[in-house]
């Protein structure tokens, strides 16, 4: 009965940070998980699933549950270790990058949450809300209201270097997607802004990679609007990633609005082998 419930539907996974075995969790702990829970979560799947390469999800599958394992951010710890853990498993997955924040950048949630382990939920919102999630507009405020910003974070909780993702692409099944160009809240940006991030990420991304960057963006912060959609539908994306939801039928939702299952550093393998059984389905 659980498999009848997700049958003809598919399950995009949402992963962030990877923590290196040994390593002490650091920035926004919610989105991290350890490379040992990883690894495990990896094994339940290669046995329980058919995972796919995002831009195949929706192709037929072999009549086990099909899923599709994606990463936001590229995290170095996720570009390095998280790639290692699917190259031992030959499992493919898909990175959305941020092209003007790589090479180490620490993102403002991070330097944020890094002292009290969780961002406050009232200075998230105001941040995405009147800050645009402007990483350089966040950073002037929390200074201005002396609050804060510890950017002595370990490697593994920083963006990943042009040479690191390079090295991760040339792994059989590793591909990547655009994250926009400097991780805004879309839907706070004016047509011109929005048509930008979305645009000229791409572009950069094609450029560098070539044949591995899909034509797929995750919208930043999971926010995304009817505007937004609009704009990503008319620079002809093939699809575009939520950060929350579970099992859909693709015909019943928007390709430019696909629902993703968050693995975060809450989620047991328990709780993720139920929903790829069917047993629970968000």
């Amino acid at each position: 009965m659980a498999r009848y419930r997700i049958r003809g539907k598919r399950l995009i996974l949402g992963y962030h940070g990877i923590i290196p075995s040994g390593q002490p969790p650091a920035g926004e702990r919610t989105l991290f998980i350890t490379q040992r829970d990883f690894a495990m979560q990896l094994d339940m799947l290669a046995t329980q699933a058919d995972v796919v390469a995002l831009d195949r999800i929706d192709e037929e599958g072999d009549g086990r549950p099909r899923v599709a394992i994606t990463f936001d951010d590229a995290y170095a710890g996720a570009v390095i270790q998280g790639v290692q853990e699917l190259a031992l498993r030959g499992l493919p997955a898909t990175f959305f990058v941020v092209p003007g924040r790589l090479d180490g950048h620490v993102f403002w949630w991070d330097a944020l949450a890094h002292a009290t382990e969780s961002l406050d939920p009232h200075v998230r919102d105001y941040a995405l809300q009147k800050l645009n999630g402007s990483d350089e507009r966040v950073r002037a405020w929390a200074a201005d209201a002396a609050l804060s910003l510890n950017n002595s974070i370990p490697g593994y909780a920083r963006t990943a270097t042009l040479s690191e993702l390079h090295a991760a692409l040339r792994v059989p099944g590793i591909t990547v997607g655009s994250h926009t160009w400097s991780h805004p809240n879309l839907a706070s940006l004016d047509e011109r802004e929005l048509v930008a991030e979305i645009t000229q990420s791409r572009d950069w991304l094609r450029a560098e990679f070539g044949h591995k960057a899909l034509n797929w963006l995750a919208y930043p912060y999971g926010i995304d609007s009817g505007k937004v959609r609009h704009a990503v539908a008319n620079a002809s994306y093939a699809g575009a990633l939520r950060i929350d939801g579970g099992w859909h039928r693709p015909a019943d939702v928007s390709r430019y609005a696909r629902p993703r299952l968050s693995i975060g550093s809450g989620f047991r393998l328990r709780g993720l082998r139920s929903r790829i059984n069917g047993v629970r389905l968000t």
